[in-house]
């Protein structure tokens, strides 16, 4: 329990500069793709995955930094916990939901740019794309709103705990094997994977296949190739971030419980696998500043 509790402190204070600078990028990429400086659909896309991504680290900071930071007392951080793990979990849970789909979204509409370019005027417009996102974001809280019911709030001695309840596989095994296990390895993970996975292998091939003919493209042509390879490198780096996550989730439902309980080295593993998601969250700035041109004069302009 000591030394679960020493690693949680460490990896707090290596999640607090990583969210921090995260949450700065994605604001700076939120100026960036807003209304005035939003020329395309995808800037759109991104607009909105930026607002996803920094709904996602407000809710990480508390989650994975602040309520294991030793500043707080024994009855504080009892509190702090407790409340942390019943109430902003979940939220962070609709937060990660959204930007693994807006993910997919862009994938799709790289796609369909790339692949099938005289399809774009019929599905990648702004209309098309708001109902979408609308939609992902119904979807998210759907799908994450039984998470609210994981944990129960209790008092004992004047002190607040939590218990799991729900995530007691034990007395709740249905809810294991079928929600925690079942439908987020279907939804967290299968479906969005292989949508990725089978466009990007698509796309890859039309641009191999069209790399010849780079020097007979329009300026604007060659910009559009562009943005196709940064979100290439995004997606890669998405799937990249996240497929640890996904590999210990399916030990899990062999296991048929959770294995980063009983343990320490599991639960190690398991934070890091988390810390890697929020690395490519907090990272997405830093791609976008190396590969978009435009991108670059806008953050530079903001300097000046």
């Amino acid at each position: 329990m000591m030394e679960s509790m020493d690693f949680h402190k460490i990896m707090a204070f290596i999640y607090l500069p990583t969210i921090l600078i995260g949450l700065l990028g994605n604001l700076l990429s939120l100026y960036a793709y807003s209304r005035p400086n939003r020329k395309s659909m995808v800037g759109f896309l991104l607009y909105s995955l930026s607002i996803s991504d920094i709904f996602l680290l407000v809710f990480a900071l508390p989650l994975f930094s602040i309520m294991y930071l030793p500043i707080w007392t024994d009855e504080q951080k009892s509190f702090v916990v407790a409340y942390t793990a019943k109430y902003v979990y979940p939220l962070c849970m609709m937060a990660k939901t959204c930007s693994l789909y807006i993910m997919v979204l862009i994938t799709i509409e790289r796609w369909i740019a790339v692949c099938r370019p005289l399809e774009v005027q019929i599905w990648c417009r702004y209309t098309t794309s708001s109902y979408s996102i609308a939609a992902i974001i119904i979807f998210a809280v759907v799908l994450n709103f039984a998470r609210f019911f994981e944990f129960e709030i209790e008092y004992i001695d004047g002190l607040v705990y939590f218990k799991r309840e729900l995530l007691d596989s034990d007395k709740h095994w249905w809810y294991f094997m079928f929600y925690f296990i079942v439908i987020s390895i279907i939804f967290d993970y299968t479906v969005p994977f292989v949508i990725m996975f089978v466009a990007n292998m698509l796309i890859i091939s039309e641009l191999r296949r069209t790399k010849k003919e780079r020097s007979l493209m329009t300026i604007q042509q060659q910009k559009e190739q562009n943005t196709t390879v940064m979100l290439l490198v995004i997606t890669i780096f998405f799937g990249f971030c996240h497929f640890f996550s996904m590999a210990l989730k399916l030990a899990e439902s062999f296991a048929g419980g959770f294995l980063t309980i009983h343990n320490i080295y599991l639960e190690m593993l398991g934070e890091i696998f988390n810390y890697l998601i929020i690395i490519h969250t907090a990272s997405t700035f830093f791609i976008y500043y190396i590969f978009s041109e435009k991108f670059r004069q806008i953050i530079k302009g903001i300097w000046k």
